[in-house]
């Protein structure tokens, strides 16, 4: 059984090691900014509990929250930017923040096993795996557009319309795909409220594995954000369905 800390524990651990004044309202804003950013990456505070009252996180990830928690109170880095100025966050970004952690790391002797954790940890927190793909596309397209020099002018133009209709038939593919997805979810979700004759939104999927748990709660949110920022897509789901969104996913309910 791997031994846990409390995240209150941390919080008093920080503030210890920083000779920052150990008072309560400090520990209680500190627990607040913690929540606000489990809040802004769309995480279910459940999967840092694991059944418990309060959150707890096993030895490789103590090391990252004290990172975070000093980050948060300085007001200073990734995780304190994002969570004050909803900081759309970049590969690069992600990356200094590892860094920084290896860096902590480093203090107490790097373990390979406990590094590769870590990864894990990060890339459902940020959501790394896609976002470094998105960014990839990005470099593609732009490295395609550095190796046009043996072409005419004519022959470019050709080349270059045949790859934006590739890419335009994948999008008008993607888009339909992700609408009918995303009334299909929200039909679920509904359905779910009524077969369980509870008001529960954003399902809490206790019968999932914590990980996988978390994926889908990510998507749920996700799903009603992209809802709620799409006007058409709003009135189509809400028509369809005969309810405002958010009282499909209730996700005060949560």
């Amino acid at each position: 059984m791997h031994e846990e800390t409390s995240l209150a524990k941390i919080i008093d651990t920080v503030l210890q090691e920083c000779g920052i004044l150990h008072d309560e309202s400090n520990k209680r804003m500190l627990h607040r900014s913690f929540e606000k950013l489990l809040e802004k990456i769309g995480t279910d505070k459940e999967f840092f509990k694991s059944g418990r009252k309060t959150f707890s996180f096993n030895k490789t990830d103590t090391k990252f929250m004290k990172i975070i928690i000093r980050q948060l109170y300085y007001g200073k880095g990734i995780i304190a930017q994002f969570v004050d100025n909803n900081l759309e966050v970049s590969s690069v970004k992600v990356r200094d923040l590892i860094q920084s952690i290896l860096d902590e790391e480093d203090k107490d002797g790097a373990d390979e096993e406990e590094l590769k954790h870590l990864a894990c940890f990060l890339d459902k927190l940020f959501n790394c795996g896609a976002l470094y793909s998105i960014e990839n596309c990005h470099d593609l397209i732009d490295a395609i557009a550095l190796n046009l020099d043996d072409l005419t002018s004519t022959d470019k133009i050709r080349y270059l319309s045949s790859l934006e209709q590739v890419l335009r038939s994948e999008f008008v593919s993607r888009i339909t795909e992700s609408i009918i997805n995303m009334t299909a979810i929200a039909e679920l979700v509904e359905l779910s409220k009524e077969a369980c004759a509870d008001d529960i939104g954003i399902q809490n999927y206790t019968a999932f594995d914590p990980e996988i748990r978390f994926e889908y709660i990510q998507r749920d949110k996700s799903v009603l954000a992209r809802i709620q920022e799409d006007d058409d897509l709003r009135y189509y789901i809400e028509k369809k369905i005969g309810k405002k969104v958010e009282s499909i996913f209730n996700y005060e309910a949560t």
